[in-house]
């Protein structure tokens, strides 16, 4: 079996979910393999209510969502902030999923996979947000700190959520050394959602 951090496929196993934010539903298409197929992870939950009510609804503000698995954060960030994603992703299952969730629920985003994104000039983008695949490696989260840096522009905000237990402290620590700055902008039951602001 493939994890969700990779690019395998896996035998399908396809299921619909819902996400209920600001009293609007959102119904998801998930897949055997992919993280968090029956609901959207609390971890993702916190992400979305933070970033929601820290960014203002300037319209078509893009944004990157780093690790988008089947697209809950950037489309509901999209949806409620009526900016334009680019979601990425390495796993092909989640990369179609992705695509498929953020037309269903009438967002128009573009989305990548990993490689293709890597090869892409960096943009100004005005934030950055990710729920990362912890499982893959600090290496691999330190990676998405250090690339979010590269494609904010000036006042751009990146946006991370981490458990106490993932590592908190030490990704703190890595996103004040890249950004200057760092700030923990919403605490629920053992999630902590990172902000730091590129200059």
């Amino acid at each position: 079996m493939s994890h969700y951090f990779t690019g395998n496929n896996t035998e399908h196993e396809y299921k619909e979910i819902e996400f209920r934010y600001n009293d609007k539903v959102y119904r998801f298409r998930t897949d055997r393999g992919v993280f968090s197929k029956d609901r959207v992870d609390y971890g993702s939950h916190v992400l979305i209510d933070a970033v929601a009510k820290d960014r203002s609804t300037a319209e078509d503000d893009a944004f990157i969502d780093m690790g988008a698995g089947y697209g809950p954060v950037g489309t509901v960030l999209a949806d409620v902030l009526r900016a334009s994603p680019l979601m990425v992703e390495v796993n092909s299952d989640a990369l179609a999923l992705c695509e498929e969730n953020a037309r269903r629920n009438g967002v128009a985003a573009k989305v990548m996979d990993r490689e293709e994104f890597d090869a892409c000039p960096a943009g100004a983008v005005s934030f950055y947000v990710t729920n990362p695949p912890f499982r893959a490696g600090k290496p691999t989260v330190i990676g998405m700190i250090e690339d979010a840096h590269d494609r904010l522009g000036a006042g751009g905000a990146f946006y991370m959520v981490v458990q106490k237990k993932q590592g908190m402290a030490s990704y703190r620590k890595e996103i004040e050394s890249q950004f200057g700055n760092v700030e923990v902008i919403a605490k629920d039951k053992g999630y902590h959602v990172l902000k730091g602001i590129k200059a």
